[in-house]
């Protein structure tokens, strides 16, 4: 098997240096142009360095700011003929109450 391969890697070699192609190589040669082939595979596979195993990237997560926060505002909007009335959380508590009155007693 050995024989065979030097023999082949010098049929390879003189192929190379011809500057031919492998089919006119091979019809030149009376080499059947698959088993050309076969043994350029061989020898490739014998003589090809080793491959590094692939090493794995470790993945690193990417921190994206976020924005600032815009601020929710709880509101009610109340509407009453041409009025309405807006009431947030900032409503003090007695301003909504007296409000509230006044309204009872304009619509009384």
């Amino acid at each position: 098997h050995e024989i065979r391969m030097k023999h082949w890697m010098q049929i390879i070699a003189q192929r190379q240096q011809s500057g031919l192609t492998v089919k006119e190589f091979c019809a030149q040669q009376d080499i059947p142009i698959k088993q050309y082939y076969y043994w350029q595979h061989k020898l490739r596979i014998r003589f090809a360095p080793a491959q590094a195993p692939e090493t794995k990237k470790e993945e690193v997560p990417t921190l994206v700011p976020l924005s600032a926060a815009i601020p929710v505002q709880d509101s009610l909007i109340v509407q009453c003929g041409a009025f309405s009335l807006e009431v947030t959380e900032h409503t003090s508590e007695r301003l909504l109450q007296k409000t509230l009155q006044l309204l009872q007693k304009v619509n009384a």
